[in-house]
């Protein structure tokens, strides 16, 4: 029991890693289009970057799958999330600065560090989830559990910090009260964060938990009945090589479409919402868009644990709920494109509808990747569908940004509201 519950700790803190980079600057918006020059077209620049990153997932795809070059994970692992502590001490010190890039002033440092954290997290989902398939499924739980603190972390801590809090003067010029601490302390508690993560993965491998020399007797698995599957017994998982995903346990159909309904989901969490939030967002008031990023980074984690009680096995529901995430999507795209406009001319409703469609699409989006990614595991071939599972995330992710940009960048569909009115 003890050995069981100490396992599953390590994993979920192994498991916040897997975005805690990513999401700590996303929590810093709110200051970060308030004092770099990009202003609220920031949001959709870094949503590019991080989506670039996706590249480079795609080329250890093709290194693994293609060329069929054997790469060690865990040493792979373990450079990776050197390379996220790295980058988030670095955001300490060189996140405000800026210089000249294709003629006009940009941040380029930031653009630089967000990088190296996007690309640990985009082969996260490629490298962190293969290797939890040789874990017990109860282990995979802590998994997503892990990637849900990666988003609650920084939310808790940007309510705590204070970041929204401004007032006009008589010119309609917005004046910001001072955080409760600055952004770069931000940076480094989340640095704190990312450290444990590396200490929680190298004690996680010298106990060999990944070799399951930790076994799960029966009493102990019927004490944790509600975070593994009723139906399967509690034993020690078989490791095969990754291998195309191939349907074992039900339908080609089926297979086809909980990969492509992962990348959908993802591409509106990763690259559509996370593009255009700002503008469907301030247009209300800083407060909108504080509480909107920060409290759907609540949500998101709560819905992860939504699965250990609640699990949907039905295709048709949940197809349902994928197209009911798509109407709460484009909910938050039709908030944008009115933008500097309210909804129904009202404040007060057009900020509740935006944080109500924000909050409902991040439970929604959570809910459903991991429900995804736990039907994908089933039957055996396991680390194999787990790749192409995260191969997936990935690939939405990289499609909804790649279609965003443009739209915000090149031909500035959105626009921007003044703080004061």
């Amino acid at each position: 029991m003890k050995t069981f519950l100490l396992t599953f700790c390590l994993v979920a803190i192994f498991g916040s890693s897997s975005w805690i980079g990513t999401n700590s600057v996303w929590m810093e918006l709110s200051l970060l289009t308030a004092k770099l020059p990009e202003g609220w077209n920031l949001p959709s620049y870094l949503s590019a970057i991080v989506q670039i990153a996706c590249l480079g997932p795609l080329m250890y795809s093709i290194v693994l799958k293609g060329i069929k070059i054997e790469i060690p994970t865990v040493p792979l692992i373990f450079g990776f999330m050197i390379l996220a502590c790295t980058c988030q001490i670095c955001l300490c010190f060189f996140w405000p600065d800026t210089g000249y890039v294709f003629g006009a002033v940009r941040s380029w440092p930031l653009y630089l560090l967000l990088f190296g954290l996007a690309i640990v997290d985009a082969m996260s989902s490629v490298l962190f989830l293969p290797f939890m398939a040789k874990f017990h499924r109860s282990y995979l739980n802590a998994y997503f559990v892990g990637m849900g603190l990666s988003a609650l972390i920084p939310s808790l801590l940007s309510l705590i910090q204070g970041t929204s809090n401004y007032y006009c003067d008589e010119n309609k010029v917005p004046h910001y009260y001072p955080p409760r601490f600055s952004v770069a302390v931000f940076f480094l508690i989340n640095f704190f964060f990312t450290c444990a993560a590396v200490l929680a993965f190298v004690i996680l491998y010298k106990m060999g938990a990944h070799n399951h020399s930790i076994k799960i007797t029966p009493e102990v698995a019927d004490s944790f009945r509600p975070f593994v599957n009723g139906n399967e017994d509690v034993s020690v998982m078989s490791f095969q090589e990754p291998k195309p995903p191939v349907s074992d346990s039900g339908s080609t159909a089926r297979l086809v479409f909980l990969l492509i309904a992962t990348a959908l989901v993802n591409a509106q969490m990763n690259g559509i919402v996370t593009s255009v939030q700002s503008y469907a967002t301030l247009v209300y008031s800083q407060d909108t868009y504080h509480y909107a990023v920060t409290l759907s980074n609540v949500v998101s984690p709560l819905a992860t644990y939504l699965q250990f009680f609640v699990k949907i096995r039905s295709i048709p529901i949940l197809a349902v709920l994928t197209l009911l995430s798509s109407l709460t999507t484009a909910v938050i795209i039709l908030l944008a494109a009115l933008s500097p406009n309210w909804i129904f001319n009202s404040q007060g409703a057009g900020s509740a509808i935006s944080i109500a469609s924000s909050l409902l699409a991040a439970g929604l989006h959570s809910y459903l990747r991991v429900m995804f990614a736990e039907l994908l595991r089933d039957g055996s071939h396991k680390e194999s569908r787990l790749f192409w599972c995260g191969a997936f995330i990935q690939i939405g992710s990289f499609i909804g940004s790649a279609i965003m940009f443009p739209l915000v960048n090149i031909w500035k569909l959105f626009h921007s509201a003044p703080s004061c009115r």
